[in-house]
């Protein structure tokens, strides 16, 4: 694992950076109107994924993808500090996976079992699978993206230590916002979230590359 960060620590980042703004955009143009957050009928909600349902489903794969790579990206990092914090670095790797789980899990439900629904039993699903997502996985990512932050706090230079300080704040606050359901703190969260999310993925892939050389 050791022989593997230093060649393929940026790329890991990069992709992270890559795959999550593009799964930002999906949300913005094909999701948004789906989901609790960025409409609060259900019937709207309903009517929307029923006559979008391929855009939709091909919106939660790419989401799929992002997940996956936040954890290739926990990875890379979690080996470049397992030596000096190996308890951090195992912790937050359970975390991330964890939170992968639950967010795969939420993800599938809501591109294959939603949209043959209807009603009540409609919002009772979604809801679950909201909650998977928003309050479980990502807080999830938000715990293992702390401890990897405290596994590498004296190698990382100060800017990406206060921008990874941002990310993981905003991400505790989307979980928080999901767990009391605030349609408008989930919204808002969510679009402070990604953009750091990726500044932070993409500054830690040049910060990784120039560590490499």
């Amino acid at each position: 694992m050791a022989d593997v960060t230093p060649r393929h620590a940026p790329t890991a980042a990069y992709i992270a950076a890559a795959v999550n703004l593009a799964a930002g955009l999906v949300m913005l143009l094909a999701l948004r109107y789906g989901i609790p957050a960025g409409e609060s009928d259900l019937s709207a909600r309903i009517a929307y994924v029923g006559d979008h349902i391929l855009a939709w489903r091909v919106g939660w794969l790419v989401w799929n993808f992002a997940a996956i790579s936040l954890l290739g990206f926990f990875v890379v990092l979690a080996a470049r500090w397992r030596k000096r914090a190996p308890i951090l670095c195992g912790l937050a790797l359970l975390c991330a996976a964890a939170g992968l789980a639950a967010d795969l899990g939420a993800e599938t439900i809501l591109a294959v079992v939603s949209p043959g629904l209807r009603g009540q039993t409609y919002a009772v699903v979604e809801s679950i699978a909201v909650a998977l997502t928003g309050y479980l996985g990502n807080g999830l990512y938000a715990v293992g993206g702390i401890l990897l932050t405290l596994a590498g706090r004296r190698e990382l230079p100060p800017g990406l230590l206060v921008l990874a300080a941002a990310v993981w704040t905003v991400a505790l606050w989307l979980s928080v916002a999901t767990l009391v359901s605030s349609n408008a703190g989930q919204f808002a969260s969510a679009a402070a979230l990604l953009p750091l999310f990726v500044l932070w993925a993409g500054l830690t892939g040049r910060w990784l590359s120039g560590r490499a050389s």
